[in-house]
This record gives C-alpha cells, structure tokens and sequence, in this order.
C-alpha cells in the first residue's frame, strides 16, 4: 500500500512540475460546463481478500490460519462523465479488468501429514460495471482536486464456481461493492489527464461451500482492492 501511495504522489508530483511552467494558460478553459463527455482509463489493480475465519477454528483439525497475497494487475474502462451540478458529476465506466490472487493456508496437510504453508492460485477477469459521483474542487489555473464514490458490479469470467474439481479453490462469478477514491484533474491544451487512486470494499461472500478442507474453516470471503488509475478524457 505504502508503494502504490508513493507512485501515485511520485506522478501528481512530475506532472504538477509541468503545470507550474504553464499555470499562466488557462486550458480547457470551458470544460466543466460540457454536459456529456467521453474518454478512457487505464490502470494497475491490487486485488485481495478479506478472510473471516470461523469462530472455533480449533474444530477444524491441523488448520492454523489463512492469509491472501496480493498481486498486480491491470484495467481498462470506458468513461462516461454527465455533469448534473457546478462540481459534481455522475459516471460511468464499464471495462474489462485481470488479476491473479493467491490463498496461503498454514495447515497440517491432509496426505503427507507435515505441517507446510499451501497455496491455492485465483485468476479473475472480470467485466467491470461501476457508478460513481464525482465532486470537484473549484478549478485553479490548470488543476482541480475531486473525490469519488459509487458502487460497482464485477462478474468474473473466469470463475470456477461450478466446476467440480476437489484441487480448485472457488469462488462465485458476482460480486458487488462501494468505491472511495481520490485524485487530481489536470488540464492540457487538448485533452484532461488525470491520476487517480481508489480502494474497493466488496459486499458479498465469495466464498463457495464445496465442502473441501480447506474451506471449512473460513466463514466468509470479501473483495479488498486498491486501483491506481490513469484516466484521459
């Protein structure tokens, strides 16, 4: 996390050197009052887990605990901006996501009996349906502050939530969850750029009851993520 937040400054901070040469110039200088306007995003996703074990996790023999790792992946939407206020806005941004994340689970595996950390792997690619609102700071020379909040529906093409394999560790297809995020709106002499970071808060149990080990001890299973996106309109 403390990585991504650094990047994201690093990038406000590189460009913010360019609008300070040109903070004279005022560009776009009508592009807020554009009821309709179109554009896309690009960007890195760190997708997780929120793990709720059971309460008793001792009824569930050699099994110590199970943690997610984090891995990176991509994005790319589709933004559809209408302007309902002086500074707020709904969006739109359907798109297409990927990322791969791991299960760790510290157990006493069931076949060799020896105490070992196994790893189940998730490959999701998801199409992507967020809404959000968006309020924006009053524009100053070249650049606005704005947050963001919606709700977003992920349905994952590559879930295994119906396939009968003992091995697979499954989870289902649908997901759904609230949006907070952040960002800066930089404004150029032909197009808007702007940076962008974002944590994601699943509200549904992923978790699918197939009645192997390894998910017996766990009780729910929640989408946890964080988005650093780059955004041109």
């Amino acid at each position: 996390m403390k990585k991504i937040a650094l990047l994201f400054l690093a990038v406000i901070a590189l460009i913010g050197n360019d609008l300070n040469a040109q903070n004279r110039l005022r560009n776009l200088p009508n592009y807020n009052n554009k009821k309709l306007h179109f554009g896309f995003s690009i960007g890195l996703n760190f997708y997780n887990f929120n793990i709720q074990q059971i309460e008793n996790l001792a009824d569930v023999e050699g099994f110590y605990r199970a943690d997610g790792d984090v891995n990176p992946g991509y994005n790319v939407n589709i933004v559809s901006n209408f302007r309902i206020a002086e500074y707020l806005d709904f969006r739109f941004l359907p798109g297409f996501a990927s990322t791969n994340r791991i299960l760790e689970f510290d157990v006493i595996e069931p076949i060799s009996q020896e105490r070992q950390i196994v790893k189940r792997e998730i490959v999701s690619s998801f199409f992507e349906f967020p809404f959000e609102l968006k309020y924006r700071s009053k524009r100053i020379d070249n650049y606005g502050l704005y947050v963001t909040t919606g709700l977003k529906y992920n349905l994952d093409l590559s879930s295994n939530e119906n396939v009968e394999d003992d091995r697979l560790f499954k989870i289902k297809s649908s997901d759904i969850g609230y949006e907070l995020g952040f960002g800066v709106d930089m404004y150029f002499e032909f197009f808007k750029f702007s940076p962008q970071i974002k944590a994601t808060f699943g509200l549904n149990n992923l978790l699918v009851q197939d009645g192997t080990y390894y998910v017996s001890a766990i009780e729910k299973l929640q989408t946890r993520a964080i988005l650093l996106n780059f955004t041109f309109e």
